[in-house]
């Protein structure tokens, strides 16, 4: 995340990676002291000029940190977006 600071993307592919069954890194729950996740998070999302596109299991970011920043952010983008569910 750091190396795209600053530089946009027609479209950015954000990947959260976790899943069961280990619980979620802390970069993405954003639990550790002094985490810089939410920043790190914004920086990926807000580079995409055109197309954001977002692939996590969201039922699993519920169940295993329900109030964690990405359950936030992936609250936020089913509100606003097109969700494609398999």
């Amino acid at each position: 995340m750091h190396r795209f600071q600053g530089g946009e993307r027609d479209i950015v592919i954000f990947d959260t990676v976790d899943c069961d069954p280990l619980p979620p890194g802390r970069l993405l729950s954003g639990k550790s002291p002094g985490s810089s996740a939410p920043n790190l998070i914004n920086v990926s999302l807000s580079r995409a000029r055109g197309k954001l596109i977002i692939v996590a299991d969201v039922s699993y970011f519920r169940r295993h940190d329900p109030s964690g920043i990405i359950s936030q952010v992936l609250a936020a983008a089913q509100v606003s977006a097109t969700v494609i569910n398999p």
